[in-house]
């Protein structure tokens, strides 16, 4: 079934961009595997005070929910990742401390009054309305630079696709010259490769939604600005 997209705030797929992600595998333009409805809000910013700090911390979470309609029980098992105009990638982690889930559910409480902590989110996701899943997910937030972020959710959809790993089938001709030159030094910035792409002839790219945001205004008040959703699109990654 067609994912459903209904942002929260009442705006449904707008502004997609054209489809402009490269030469590799695209998403085909009718669903060819099962999908998830999925609405969220847009990422806000919580601090919390947490056990041991002696100062709030601050968070970005994303509250959503997530529903199957496909016909058949679905695994689900989704990953969401914010990563910044500088390739930075943080993943939503697993030790943020339950409070930021607490106060976020209070903050909450009036609109998603069944929200799930984002591990009792994981798991079979029945069909209908009855059994969709409310949770949230929750990023440290370290965005004091940051004009603009993606964030990227897997798990909707179960369209893949299989595609060569372009970082084999180097010459050893290649390798002998590069053994002989100094070695350079170690990239910091993280790469878009998949992980373990280096070590395997093919890799598996998943369908996955792509939503963009900018953070307006100067760099003194872009802490507290609130996101701008300027596209969302679906990509293979």
């Amino acid at each position: 079934m067609l994912l459903t997209l209904i942002p929260l705030i009442g705006l449904v797929l707008a502004d997609v961009p054209p489809n402009d992600v490269g030469a590799g595998p695209q998403p085909s333009p009718v669903p060819v595997s099962w999908e998830l409805e999925f609405e969220y809000l847009d990422p806000r910013r919580i601090e919390v005070l947490v056990p041991g700090a002696t100062m709030p911390e601050k968070f970005w979470y994303m509250v959503y929910t997530v529903r199957n309609n496909t016909g058949r029980t679905q695994r689900f098992f989704p990953t969401f990742e914010l990563v910044t105009e500088g390739i930075r990638v943080i993943e939503t982690d697993l030790g943020i401390h339950p409070l930021v889930f607490d106060a976020i559910r209070q903050r909450h409480n009036a609109t998603h009054k069944y929200l799930v902590s984002p591990t009792k989110a994981i798991g079979d996701l029945r069909v209908g309305d009855d059994n969709a899943i409310e949770s949230v997910a929750i990023w440290r937030a370290d965005d004091s630079d940051v004009n603009s972020f993606r964030v990227f959710v897997a798990g909707l959809s179960g369209e893949t696709a299989i595609v060569l790993n372009p970082t084999r089938g180097k010459s050893k001709a290649t390798a002998e010259v590069n053994a002989d030159e100094k070695p350079a030094a170690a990239a910091t910035a993280p790469s878009d490769k998949p992980k373990g792409a280096s070590d395997s002839r093919r890799f598996t790219l998943r369908k996955t939604l792509e939503i963009q945001y900018d953070l307006p205004g100067s760099h003194s008040g872009r802490t507290t600005a609130e996101p701008e959703r300027k596209s969302v699109r679906w990509i293979m990654r």
